[in-house]
């Protein structure tokens, strides 16, 4: 099916591990996929790291498998819709969850807009990584694609 297998995967004590041999292109079970995206590992060889630096400062290609993170342009689009979504619907819950609670009642209404603001902002700086990397292990999982050479220090995005 035009994927990359260097050895075979294995299941050790009920996980998915790669093979000795990084350089694969294969589809990890979702719950896999899942796990590595929220531990922020690569979803190739589930050890490299994708970012460095904060926010958002992703590495080009894993250090460890030579994983292209970048594999077009505009690719993180998915990512920022995910983080948008997910902080509006956080923003909302709480939102509602606060008009049940007489906590903000003493405050003026600049107040609570300054309150909800600052919340919101605070939530998409909290799920970029989480969102970029989630949408990096879905894509990975529905159409892997094959690892380059690993760099020696993988180095960082301009982002």
């Amino acid at each position: 099916m035009g994927r990359l297998r260097a050895q075979t995967n294995a299941r050790v004590g009920g996980r998915f591990e790669p093979a000795a041999n990084i350089r694969m292109a294969t589809r990890p079970p979702i719950r896999t996929a899942l796990r590595n995206a929220l531990r922020l590992r690569c979803p190739n060889c589930r050890r490299g790291r994708l970012f460095r630096g904060w926010p958002n400062r992703m590495f080009r290609s894993c250090p460890n498998c030579g994983l292209n993170y970048f594999p077009e342009s505009g690719f993180y689009l998915g990512g920022m819709i995910i983080t948008y979504v997910l902080s509006a619907f956080l923003l909302l819950v709480s939102y509602l969850f606060s008009l049940v609670l007489p906590v903000s009642a003493g405050l003026s209404e600049n107040a609570k807009s300054t309150v909800w603001i600052l919340v919101g902002v605070a939530l998409c700086f909290a799920l970029v990584r989480p969102s970029y990397s989630l949408w990096l292990a879905l894509n990975f999982w529905i159409h892997p694609w094959t690892p380059s050479a690993p760099t020696a220090s993988g180095s960082p995005s301009p982002f």
